[in-house]
């Protein structure tokens, strides 16, 4: 039990460590940007973490969910221990337009969680997401995620973490 409250303390900081580390600087890019990271808020058990950098020329998404819900709601599943989302930002999707980004790609998602019947895990590729984010700081910054044929996640306020639009 010890050793999973360190992990899930130290998720944050690896998360953003791996995002920062293999994606394209977005301080270095010329032209519109969004990067953030952090803990989106919600309901017990509806909380993630999450961490993205995109530009005109993509760049990365991640989003990890895990723990225990009932208010989850993801296909068969009854309740969802682990869901983690990453994906590739296609080129060309970034728009920014009010203080709001937007960005879209395609995911790879791993869901392990039980069913009316026991536990069950599957891996989904290729799925379509969209990402939408206005910056700021804890409780400003907000995070809306759409997974194509899963449904929508938020828009749910961050928690804490930050999210940086440059237009």
């Amino acid at each position: 039990m010890a050793v999973a409250r360190v992990l899930r303390r130290l998720a944050p900081i690896l998360l953003m460590t791996a995002l920062m580390t293999f994606a394209p600087s977005v301080a270095a890019s010329s032209g519109p940007a969004v990067r953030g990271g952090g803990v989106v808020d919600g309901d017990p058990g509806t909380t993630s973490q999450l961490g993205f950098t995109a530009t005109s020329s993509g760049g990365s998404f991640l989003c990890v969910m895990a723990g225990r819900s009932g208010k989850f709601l993801f296909g068969p599943w009854q309740s969802i221990q682990q869901m983690h989302v990453q994906g590739r930002v296609t080129p060309g999707s970034l728009s920014i337009s009010g203080g709001v980004a937007t960005f879209s790609g395609t995911a790879t998602i791993h869901v392990v969680g039980t069913t009316s019947t026991g536990r069950l895990a599957m891996t989904l590729t290729g799925v379509p997401f969209t990402s939408t984010q206005a910056a700021g700081g804890a409780g400003v910054a907000w995070h809306q995620l759409d997974v194509s044929g899963v449904g929508t996640f938020g828009p749910a306020f961050m928690k804490s973490g930050h999210i940086t639009i440059w237009p």
